[in-house]
Parts: structure tokens; C-alpha cells; sequence
């Protein structure tokens, strides 16, 4: 019986850790999208201004820096997920490819829900940005809680949350730019919000693991 409960103690351990890898790499994920997509909207709106100062053309400073700077973003995502896994799947040993055809879901949820946002009515383009952030958090969401190998992320469902009925109230001001700047806010506000409490909450399971 001792050797037993040694056992199920070691494995709570390892769970609690595995927990605190993925909330941690989710947080990172989640305060680099509150960080990175705004600035990379920004840098494509204010792309004429910002290349006049470093002299260069509007199309060539379209291109490079806001591509630049979504793919560095982009990566780092990756990388702190793929790191995760490797790390579970070591401890576990497992392929580290076993969530990959998820991964992709995942990946591609976000995608197309950003990509749609080009084809969003005039009226409803700076607002579309909190439909695709708020629908691709809340799908997430549904999607892990009703896998049971995954965990449980509330932090998808409170940006889900804040970005779908915040962008009601700013489809009845009239005034363009404080739309955008209210949408660049709440977005990266939101999910700031949320990747500090997941980062919390990494921060206890890993308490925990150690006790």
C-alpha cells in the first residue's frame, strides 16, 4: 500500500507539472497576442507615417515590418507550446507528434478567424478584430474542455467573454478613430488580462508539484 500511494503521489506530481507547462506556455501565448497583433495593425495603419520617418516606401515598410513582426510573434507561440509537449512527452514517453494533428486545429481556428476579418463590411472592420479574437478564444475553449486529455483553460473563455460584448457598445459610436483605439484597448487588454492569470495559476500548480 505504501509503494501504492508513493506511486499516485508521483504521478499528481508529474500532472501538476505537466499543468503548470502548459498553463505557462498558454500565458506567454496569450500576453504575446495582446502585445504583437495590435502593434502589427498599427504598423500597417500608420505604415505611411512611420515610413516617411525612416525614409523608405509605404509598400516596402508594409511588407517587411509588420510580416516581421507577426511571424516572430507567430514563433514564439510555437515554440512555447512545442516546448511544452516535448517536455510531457519525454516524461511521459511519448511521440512528441501525438498532439500535432491538434496543434493544427488549433492553429488553423485562429487563422481563418483573423483571416476573415478582411472581409469584414466597412462598418464593421475595426470591430471585426474583437468577433475574431473573442470567436477563436471562445472556440478554443469549447474545444479543450470537451477533450478530456486537455485541460481546461477559464482564461479563453473570460477573452471570449470581454471581446464579444465589448465590441457591442462600439458599433453605436460614430466616431471612426476612437473605435480603433477603444478595439486596440479592449483587445490587448484582454488578453494581457488572461495570460496573467494563466501565468497565476502556473505559478500555484507549480507551488503545488514542489509540496
Amino acid at each position: 500500500m505504501e509503494e501504492i500511494e508513493r506511486f499516485e503521489k508521483a504521478l499528481r506530481v508529474v500532472e501538476r507539472y505537466e499543468g503548470y507547462l502548459f498553463r505557462r506556455a498558454m500565458g506567454m501565448a496569450l500576453v504575446i497576442c495582446g502585445v504583437v497583433f495590435p502593434l502589427t495593425a498599427f504598423l500597417v495603419l500608420k505604415g505611411r507615417i512611420i515610413a516617411g520617418l525612416l525614409n523608405m516606401s509605404t509598400e516596402a515598410f508594409i511588407a517587411f515590418v509588420p510580416t516581421i513582426v507577426l511571424l516572430i510573434g507567430t514563433s514564439m507561440i510555437v515554440y512555447k507550446f512545442t516546448s511544452a509537449h516535448v517536455v510531457t512527452s519525454k516524461m511521459r514517453k511519448e511521440s512528441v507528434w501525438k498532439d500535432f494533428p491538434h496543434m493544427v486545429v488549433m492553429f488553423m481556428v485562429w487563422f481563418i478567424a483573423f483571416f476573415l476579418t478582411n472581409y469584414a463590411p466597412e462598418p464593421f472592420a475595426t470591430v471585426s478584430w474583437l468577433w475574431a479574437g473573442g470567436g477563436a478564444s471562445l472556440t478554443s475553449y469549447l474545444v479543450l474542455k470537451r477533450d478530456p486529455a486537455h485541460m481546461t483553460y477559464p482564461e479563453l473563455l473570460i477573452i471570449g467573454l470581454i471581446c464579444s460584448t465589448s465590441s457591442l457598445p462600439l458599433l453605436l459610436i460614430q466616431d471612426a478613430q476612437l473605435v480603433l483605439n477603444a478595439t486596440f484597448l479592449v483587445f490587448s487588454a484582454s488578453f494581457i488580462t488572461g495570460g496573467i492569470y494563466s501565468l497565476v495559476n502556473a505559478s500555484k500548480l507549480l507551488s503545488e508539484s514542489q509540496k
